[in-house]
């Protein structure tokens, strides 16, 4: 492959495609070794592990992908608010550096099932303001941002997915992770493209209570009512062709009833 962005591409979908997360790994602590060759033979990893073999395999092409460390919010492992220890990888491409996530590209875990592969691109070369809504690098170079972002300013934004840019969805309100509230959870999205959307409430985990009805209006808004006092997580469902689809995550929202 020539053009220099398919062969990190080729590099990205090969990493996210063949190598497999080691979710008993990340649950029990024990990661092992995460280098390269450890990963490549043993077709499982965790982050570090998918971000070493996709920086090997480019300097075996004579191309440069450098692993970045830091911080980033996963629905998956629990930690989307806070964020935990996270690795993932920048490409140099034409004079130029980009960001991707062949881990999270790779598919998704659960501590009761394990890893459940589910390929996709949402984290191959995003823009940086995209990237940054959920990835927090140690170093904020790797922000690739003009005025690089506080780490307290990351955790207070809304916690949103490349698919949710992707659609030309804009949240309107609210604008911060955590919110105060009384009795309801809500979100207010600019919806140009007329998508249809839903919002669903959870508790630790569980679902609470119905999804809203689905809504493709221009400015979308969705409601869900609080039962009673605590924090609840307003997740955010897209699906880009009919209502009677099959809907995708794409962001959330925290709300406390106090």
């Amino acid at each position: 492959e020539k053009d220099p962005v398919l062969r990190i591409k080729a590099l990205h979908d090969y990493v996210a495609d063949r190598i497999a997360y080691d979710s008993d790994a990340f649950y029990s602590g024990d990661y092992g070794d995460q280098d390269a060759q450890a990963v490549f033979e043993k077709r499982k990893g965790v982050c570090a592990g998918y971000a070493n073999l996709l920086s090997a395999l480019a300097a075996a092409i004579n191309e440069e992908i450098v692993v970045v460390a830091g911080d980033a919010r996963n629905i998956e492992t629990g930690n989307q608010l806070t964020g935990t220890g996270h690795a993932w990888s920048a490409a140099h491409i034409n004079g130029r550096w980009y960001l991707m996530d062949a881990c999270w590209d790779a598919g998704y875990v659960s501590r009761e099932k394990g890893f459940t592969k589910a390929y996709k691109t949402d984290y191959l070369l995003p823009p940086p303001e995209v990237m940054i809504e959920d990835h927090f690098p140690e170093d904020d170079t790797w922000q690739l941002l003009s005025q690089p972002l506080s780490q307290g300013d990351f955790l207070r934004q809304p916690m949103l997915r490349p698919s949710f840019q992707a659609a030309d969805l804009t949240l309107v309100s609210p604008l911060r992770a955590l919110n105060e509230s009384g009795s309801k959870a809500f979100a207010v999205v600019k919806n140009p493209k007329n998508e249809w959307l839903i919002a669903g409430l959870e508790q630790n985990g569980k679902q609470i209570g119905y999804s809203t009805q689905p809504t493709n209006s221009p400015t979308a808004q969705m409601e869900c009512a609080i039962p009673d006092k605590g924090t609840y997580r307003l997740n955010m469902f897209l699906n880009e062709h009919q209502h009677g689809g099959q809907y995708k995550f794409v962001g959330s929202l925290d709300f406390v009833n106090r």
